[in-house]
């Protein structure tokens, strides 16, 4: 378990447990994936939000879980609501989307956590694809530190993972990417689709997110023909990765990235 490496050498390096804090956008999938205070003793876990499986029906159905007396979701005070993305697209106002995504509207606020909390962060995303582009280091962290994030998926995809990245918040405390490809996953993806994993044997470490992925674009699209799966790849697909450099977030040019074999 890559997590479980990590932790030691911070460990192993000084860093005090008390300061170490395991965290994703959503408790529930840490449960799921494994990472409790039973098996991480000591270690802080924190989900920037609560969102309930399975919403209770009906009219006067009891949502209490996650909304509190005033209507508003319990976590709205995990945001920063000084700190955020805009973008002209607004998230629908039904229940089922504001227990998934904590506010509606225009604005994807970030976690205080990430504003507010921690000093450094160190990137662990999965080796996988998201049709046929990749769901690695940019989006594992540009779509995981914001709230009202469906609203972005479909007009502004790619420009997040870039653009989110751009903030303080993420680009001054970002030190690390470790893109897990122990076992990856060519297609399904983002989600979990045990058809598709595989055995890869792989870390891939990298200062640079926009760099990591792009290694990684070019490796999975091989894999993915190898599968016999039909790619297309229409330049949108990493456009994202050409803006960033525009930007000056990072280098992906092919001949500039600096890959070095272990």
């Amino acid at each position: 378990e890559v997590v479980d490496v990590v932790i030691a050498w911070l460990l192993g390096n000084g860093l005090p447990k008390q300061n170490i804090i395991i965290w994703d956008r959503f408790d529930m999938m840490l449960k799921d994936a494994g990472y409790t205070p039973e098996r991480f003793p000591g270690i802080k876990i924190e989900g920037l939000q609560t969102m309930v499986e399975k919403l209770p029906e009906g009219d006067n159905a009891d949502h209490s879980a996650w909304l509190d007396k005033d209507g508003n979701h319990i976590s709205a005070g995990n945001f920063d609501q000084d700190v955020y993305y805009w973008a002209d697209v607004e998230g629908p106002k039904d229940l089922p989307y504001l227990n998934q995504h904590v506010f509606n509207g225009k604005y994807s606020y970030f976690g205080k956590l990430v504003t507010q909390k921690l000093t450094k962060i160190i990137n662990i995303p999965v080796f996988k694809n998201t049709g046929n582009g990749v769901s690695m280091a940019t989006k594992n962290l540009g779509y995981g530190a914001i709230c009202n994030t469906n609203r972005l998926h479909t007009p502004l995809f790619f420009d997040v993972c870039t653009e989110v990245l751009a903030f303080p918040a993420l680009r001054d405390k970002l030190v690390l990417n470790i893109i897990d490809g122990l076992r990856g996953q060519y297609e399904g993806g983002p989600m979990p689709a045990a058809q598709f994993v595989y055995d890869y044997n792989s870390l891939f470490l990298a200062t640079d997110p926009f760099a990591a992925d792009s290694v990684g674009h070019e490796l999975m699209v091989q894999k993915r023909k190898e599968m016999g799966i039909k790619v297309n790849e229409h330049p949108r697909y990493t456009e994202y990765l050409r803006y960033a450099e525009r930007l000056g977030l990072g280098v992906v040019d092919p001949a500039k990235v600096q890959v070095r074999h272990v």
